[in-house]
């Protein structure tokens, strides 16, 4: 497979779900790849407490970024159409270490060829639970990034209840809904979605109420966030943090 069509396998022509699918991961593929045609054995939860996919609900699972992945791919066996926002870039020295979840989603559009999903098959959103708590500090040489989702990528509750969705399930690891998704997920709430949150080792879901979170629908909420963050020029996050050089000085002015 070509890197067009790992992605290709995740975010199919002809599914609307596809234009929330992040590619820039995708893009660092080399051109030509071949992924391991299977994933190790690892404990997965079925989730056999989810009802068949109907259209009704749609998911998304805050889980740590492999988990994430085969996490969709589980629940794309449930008939869900998994969607990745991994908004995030790899290089030399990240804070977050990327390749294993590049080569999961390798593996994982192995998996998705040999399913026949429908084309109105509702969507499971993944993203990474981990995406500002990297394992390594970001500082001065290192490749910075971390990142965070904005409500613009998701679809609207106007797009969603169109569609005929009624419900979101989000699948975390437990306590509290982060900050950021936080912003979106209120934004469905207050249009009258029901949210509901369950854990991995839950034996089903449970109704939440998200908290609102600083600066909800202010209008410069993402630039300041963004801008605690280093974008990537080929998109999504991802950037070297600049060494200071010796010598350099910093002037005031009375």
């Amino acid at each position: 497979m070509n890197k067009e069509e790992l992605f290709e396998a995740w975010a199919p022509d002809g599914v609307e779900w596809s234009q929330w699918a992040k590619p820039v991961l995708f893009a660092q593929w080399p051109d030509t790849v071949t992924p391991p045609a299977t994933t190790p054995d690892w404990g997965a939860p079925n989730y056999l407490w989810l009802p068949q996919a109907s259209g009704r609900t749609v998911v998304v699972a805050d889980l740590p970024a492999v988990e994430s992945v085969r996490t969709g791919v589980v629940l794309a066996r449930r008939g869900y159409r998994p969607v990745p926002l991994f908004n995030t870039t790899h290089g030399p020295s990240p804070v977050l270490e990327i390749a294993p979840l590049m080569l999961e989603l390798g593996r994982g559009a192995v998996q998705l060829k040999t399913l026949s999903l429908a084309t109105s098959a509702p969507a499971a959103f993944l993203i990474d639970a981990n995406r500002m708590n990297p394992p390594t500090p970001p500082s001065p040489g290192k490749f910075d990034n971390r990142w965070v989702v904005f409500p613009q990528d998701f679809p609207s509750a106007t797009f969603l209840r169109a569609h005929g969705v009624a419900e979101v399930l989000l699948i975390h690891p437990g306590g509290s809904v982060k900050e950021d998704l936080s912003h979106v997920l209120l934004r469905w709430q207050q249009a009258g979605l029901r949210i509901l949150a369950a854990t991995p080792a839950d034996s089903g879901p449970r109704d939440i109420t998200v908290t609102k979170p600083s600066w909800f629908r202010r209008a410069w909420y993402r630039a300041l966030t963004a801008a605690r963050l280093r974008r990537n020029n080929a998109g999504g996050f991802g950037a070297i943090i600049p060494v200071a050089t010796s010598g350099s000085r910093h002037y005031g002015y009375g």
